[in-house]
């Protein structure tokens, strides 16, 4: 139990901070001046995918949302959105058009973070199926 949520953990922090050494190193070209910083972006994926899978982790021990949480995750990428409206609205929309390269900036933590994110999420789904634990 305590082993799979270090591991939940550790993950969440050692492969977002590597994604992060390879992008500025890889891709020094398309890491230009942005209206938003690349480690804010990294921050943010990885605290609120980190968050969810903690909560999640947790809520797969309730009874009560443990057949939910397949329509709890559709809800949370919901509120991902909207958060992430809220937070970056300034420095998204301020400026007219963002470039390729500004938009591969924002897609490679997003990306990142959302393939770990649904790989422990199905993880969990899997370990609590109903069918396939009778």
């Amino acid at each position: 139990m305590i082993k799979q949520f270090l591991i939940y953990f550790l993950s969440f922090v050692a492969l977002p901070f590597l994604g992060y050494c390879l992008h500025t190193s890889l891709l020094p070209s398309i890491v230009v001046l942005s209206p938003i910083t690349l480690i804010h972006l990294y921050i943010f994926f990885t605290s609120f995918s980190l968050m969810l899978c903690c909560t999640f982790f947790y809520l797969q021990k309730t009874e009560k949302f443990k057949d939910q949480l397949g329509f709890l995750y559709l809800l949370s990428v919901v509120l991902k959105i909207i958060i992430f409206y809220t937070v970056f609205y300034g420095p998204i929309f301020s400026q007219e058009s963002f470039t390729n390269s500004q938009s591969i900036n924002l897609l490679i933590p997003m990306v990142l973070t959302i393939v770990l994110e649904v790989y422990f999420i199905y993880k969990l789904l899997n370990k609590f199926d109903p069918i396939k634990n009778e």
